[in-house]
């Protein structure tokens, strides 16, 4: 009765799979992430700095609920960006599998598109971002978690690769932990160190993301993706257990002070909210189980209601997701061109209503070239399909 249960209650979800090939409930959560993502980043190019994390364990100034509310919603972009990164490409291993083709063809395509990730990252993104000032951003700790994936899926299974990434997030956060004084107190530090295990706007070039902090979330997505063929995981029970299982683990670590967390409650600040505020950079395991255990209640909902993202209000949703790395290049660029506009414009009230204000209009542009692109994907398969 309980497998007939879980079959009746993920059957819309197999027939959207079955006619798009796709997994809508997937793509959902990565257009919300992505359009978080747009929110964050379009503020901080008008100089509405919507902070609710914290770097370096320094202290945080929160200001007004309106700014760190809407931190809170957007510190949940980049952990599912990395997660479902990789989930996609197991997807893609088990679709280029059941074609019969081999292994070595589906670590070809991880490595050429991680190299397009990273050149884009250093070009494009790069520019648009700070200019000629040389930034190591989010794409190119994919891309190098990318590359190592490409490496331990020869050697590894996709179970084994999860443990593997469990275990590298556990000793970072033992390592941070570590060398938490001099991280705290802002020392200099070489520009490996905070390419594989911090971050430092200091270095050359800057650094955002540390590999192996936020690189093994890619790993379990890629992990967690080869068991997507289960019934169960296209439940939204399993999804909802989850993040309760995550929220759970997030609260205990805060209670205990938060592991690897330099972000932890008396170091950045001592008002109710700052209990929320966690270290993005570098990233620490409360961080991560917080934001994740969020959307896996997302991911819950959206296998629980699928039409609202096939036939309804929000069906332009998993559109963003399936164009992800498009969206991202280019909500960089848009974003970037609107806030010189209004750079020009004066300017007056809470910055945040201008934030929000650049958000929207950058998706009344981003929302119809992601539709024009997904037709010219389709068009011309062999030549965007690494895009």
């Amino acid at each position: 009765m309980q497998t007939a249960r879980i079959a009746a209650e993920t059957r819309p979800i197999v027939v959207e799979q079955q006619a798009s090939r796709r997994i809508v409930a997937i793509d959902a959560l990565r257009g919300i992430a992505l359009i978080l993502m747009a929110l964050d980043h379009s503020a901080f190019f008008v100089g509405a700095g919507l902070q609710a994390e914290s770097y370096g364990g320094q202290p945080v100034v929160l200001q007004s609920a309106a700014y760190w509310l809407s931190g809170l919603l957007t510190n949940l972009a980049s952990p599912i960006f990395f997660f479902l990164g990789g989930y996609s490409l197991a997807l893609y291993a088990a679709g280029q599998s059941r074609r019969g083709r081999p292994a070595s063809a589906t670590t070809r395509f991880i490595l050429i598109r991680a190299l397009i990730i990273l050149v884009l990252d250093l070009t494009i993104c790069a520019w648009f971002w700070r200019g000629a000032t040389p930034y190591v951003h989010v794409l190119t700790s994919i891309a190098t978690a990318m590359i190592l994936l490409a490496g331990l899926r020869h050697l590894l299974s996709p179970r084994q690769i999860g443990f593997v990434a469990i275990i590298t997030l556990i000793i970072h956060q033992a390592w941070i932990g570590a060398i938490a004084p001099e991280l705290v107190r802002n020392e200099p530090q070489s520009f490996w160190q905070a390419f594989w295990l911090t971050y430092s706007y200091d270095t050359q070039p800057a650094v955002g993301f540390a590999v192996l902090g936020w690189g093994p979330l890619l790993w379990l997505g890629y992990a967690m993706g080869h068991q997507q063929g289960q019934t169960a995981h296209l439940s939204s029970r399993r999804w909802f257990q989850i993040g309760t299982g995550l929220l759970i683990g997030w609260l205990i670590l805060r209670l205990i002070g938060g592991f690897g967390d330099l972000g932890a409650f008396r170091a950045v600040g001592n008002t109710p909210a700052h209990w929320l505020v966690m270290s993005k950079a570098p990233p620490s395991l409360s961080y991560f189980a917080f934001n994740l255990g969020i959307a896996a209640l997302i991911l819950a909902a959206a296998y629980a209601k699928p039409d609202l993202f096939t036939n309804g209000l929000f069906r332009w949703l998993p559109m963003v997701g399936q164009v992800s790395l498009f969206f991202y290049v280019m909500h960089i660029v848009i974003y970037h061109l609107i806030a010189l506009v209004m750079s020009q414009l004066p300017l007056s009230g809470p910055r945040i209503i201008w934030g929000y204000s650049a958000w929207l209009m950058g998706l009344v542009l981003l929302i119809p070239l992601g539709y024009w692109y997904r037709r010219q994907r389709k068009r011309y398969p062999q030549v965007l399909g690494y895009l």
